[in-house]
């Protein structure tokens, strides 16, 4: 079974990607966040690096709907070095689909053949394409189906909602089910896998799963991967700090937090990780707010995983300044919800 990470704006950020990689694991693939401009932008520049992505198994996401600006930002990426792209009609935000991009790309089948036609034409590298269902009801997914298994599809990724549920409402099994049999291309499921049962009843569903891409479920608990690939894992018979990335960093963790691990999850390994990230972002962003913000967010994903009183975690979203943050942090007590 091969495990991706979800490529999420403003989340799986280089600076996330390589604190996760080194901490964590259990990923074969990360995607980045979207890359749109011709002129890649010093935000997306910086995303798609190879200095910035030296130890990753990465496979850039492109975002247009436009061809020759795809081909374009293909080249650029096949001379960074890239073996593989990947192509957006999943993002369903408003001001994307407005655009006609990501998934509001789906809204004109008859536009979509014909740049797929062009870009599977000329492109540098073969392309992955990442894709929901359709825009309101399941009845335009077999449509779409057959219109995907006319390309030379490196990797089809399923989103298995419509734009119109965004992320509420249940992923269709049977969607996938019906991509299964209906194209000859790799596949991988993607939409509500947050822990290992979640991730069995898929397997129960469908057996002949080879890849699973893991989105708002890894970043809440980012030991779910290896809980997933791990076979004795979840049961306590592998400890996350046997499959440690750097044994020596982990057990320098100071007495005060080694008290407050949970059994069942590695507080150890969760402070380094945390640390790694927030310092990458103190480096990387110009004054203090950028930085606050980017762990804000972060904890908004987190407390759904830990057990947070709505107390601490009201005093993580107000704190404003860097300090005071690190002291709310380090008074935390984190155990599992699971």
């Amino acid at each position: 079974m091969k495990i991706y990470l979800a490529p999420m704006e403003g989340i799986t950020t280089y600076i996330y990607r390589n604190a996760y990689h080194k901490y964590y694991g259990g990923i074969d693939t990360y995607y980045t966040p979207f890359v749109a401009n011709r002129r890649l932008k010093s935000r997306e520049l910086s995303e798609v690096l190879p200095e910035n992505n030296t130890a990753l198994p990465l496979v850039p996401q492109i975002l247009t709907n436009q061809a020759d600006i795809f081909l374009e930002i293909a080249k650029q990426l096949k001379d960074m070095g890239y073996y593989e792209v990947n192509f957006n009609l999943g993002c369903p935000s408003g001001t994307v689909v407005a655009k006609g991009r990501g998934a509001g790309f789906l809204n004109d089948p008859g536009k979509l053949e014909k740049f797929l036609d062009i870009i599977y034409d000329k492109s540098p590298l073969p392309i992955s394409i990442k894709t929901r269902l359709g825009i309101e009801s399941l009845l335009e997914w077999e449509d779409l189906l057959k219109m995907y298994a006319k390309f030379p599809i490196r990797e089809l990724i399923i989103h298995a909602r419509t734009l119109s549920q965004q992320y509420t409402g249940k992923p269709s099994i049977e969607a996938f089910k019906m991509a299964q049999d209906m194209l000859s291309c790799p596949l991988c499921y993607n939409g509500d896998i947050t822990d290992f049962t979640s991730f069995n009843n898929l397997l129960k569903s469908c057996p002949d799963t080879t890849a699973v891409m893991l989105g708002r479920g890894a970043i809440s608990n980012p030991e779910l991967p290896l809980i997933i690939s791990k076979p004795n894992f979840n049961s306590g018979q592998i400890s996350p700090s046997s499959i440690s990335h750097d044994e020596t960093d982990i057990n320098n963790i100071s007495e005060n937090k080694d008290n407050s691990m949970d059994n069942s999850f590695d507080y150890k390994r969760f402070v380094l990780f945390h640390d790694e990230l927030l310092a990458g972002y103190k480096d990387y962003m110009s004054g203090e707010q950028p930085v606050l913000y980017k762990m804000k967010e972060l904890w908004t994903f987190w407390s759904m995983h830990f057990n947070i009183d709505k107390k601490t975690l009201k005093k993580i979203k107000k704190v404003q300044s860097i300090n005071a943050y690190q002291s709310i942090v380090k008074t935390l007590h984190l155990t599992s919800n699971c």
